[in-house]
């Protein structure tokens, strides 16, 4: 295909726009899928991710949920376990700590204890990340729900990921976390005119480098692809990998990368006790010997509202450059 094909066959939207655009398509195809949530009906959400929704849809299946985490998910959950599919969209990531419950301890053990019997075809949509609102609004707890056998979890970073992720997710017959950022919504990028899914479990190979790989979802994308930028100025190529899908995991694309470099840097928002990096990195190191490691994601300390203090908290380019090279210099790993 040639470059003047792929812009024809693509369109550029927002990322918010992208998830507009998957649950108008998704929801026209199945005339099971409702969506949950607050102020998702006629105000159109939070980010505007929901916008024209309720006039195209109506008020049975764009509903108002009270603030009450815990019995929107599990009202998602047991309308989905009973045939219906059901998206529950939770404002803020911090506040899916109230809704574990029927999400682990129901949703994504129902296939395991029915012996196939009952599913749960039901995903729950919520924001991410840090932009100024302080330490209950700022969380990324994505790597606790990768430890739940059960549950799949994506987080986009474009708008084209971010609809094809979504489509698939409306498609799936167990729960799915779908994590977006609020630094995402205003982002804009070509999407696919034809409508197409993307598959779980497959990383994207964004960038081609040989000195170091770099692995890094969601909006932290944005400072990696800085850093690599800043660092081939500086003569060091970047192999960067956008993991999209985080369980299941593609260790396959990770483990090509890395054979050819040698070199990982893990990248993500939140905190590195227990992290994504540190799941890839010791999968990694089961698989392949005599690779330099390293880790950035947040300091051990909640999220300021301070813009200062926020900023000097989370990744950035500046801190996944200094990382490489440190680590490249020989001083880490």
């Amino acid at each position: 295909m040639t470059l003047s094909d792929e812009t024809a066959a693509a369109t550029k939207i927002f990322f918010r726009e992208a998830i507009i655009r998957a649950l108008q398509e998704e929801m026209q195809a199945d005339p099971k899928l409702t969506l949950l949530g607050q102020d998702i009906g006629a105000f159109g959400g939070s980010y505007r991710e929901f916008d024209g929704l309720f006039d195209a849809f109506g008020a049975e299946r764009v509903r108002d949920m009270p603030v009450a985490e815990a019995a929107m998910v599990g009202i998602g959950v047991g309308a989905a376990a009973a045939g219906m599919r059901t998206l529950v969209s939770i404002t803020y990531m911090d506040f899916l700590m109230l809704a574990l419950d029927p999400l682990v301890n129901y949703a994504a053990k129902l296939r395991f204890k029915t012996a196939g019997q009952l599913r749960a075809p039901v995903v729950v949509k919520t924001t991410a990340g840090a932009k100024g609102q302080g330490v209950a609004h700022s969380q990324c707890i994505e790597a606790w729900l990768m430890a739940v056998p059960g549950l799949k979890v994506v987080a986009p970073s474009t708008p084209a990921d971010a609809y094809g992720l979504l489509k698939t997710a409306l498609r799936e017959e167990g729960p799915v976390v779908y994590i977006d950022h609020k630094r995402l919504f205003p982002t804009a990028g070509h999407v696919p005119v034809k409508a197409a899914c993307i598959p779980f479990g497959q990383a994207l190979h964004v960038r081609s480098g040989s000195d170091v790989t770099l692995v890094s979802f969601s909006y932290m994308m944005t400072p990696t692809l800085q850093a690599a930028e800043r660092l081939n100025a500086q003569g060091v190529s970047c192999d960067v990998i956008d993991l999209r899908s985080l369980a299941p995991l593609d260790m396959a694309t990770i483990c090509t990368s890395v054979k050819k470099t040698g070199v990982m840097v893990t990248v993500e928002e939140g905190q590195l006790t227990c992290g994504v990096g540190s799941e890839i990195s010791f999968r990694l190191r089961e698989m392949l010997d005599g690779v330099k490691i390293a880790r950035i994601g947040a300091v051990a300390a909640p999220v300021s509202s301070n813009r200062v203090l926020e900023a000097a908290s989370l990744p950035d380019a500046d801190k996944i450059v200094t990382c490489v090279l440190t680590l490249l210099n020989g001083k880490g790993g």
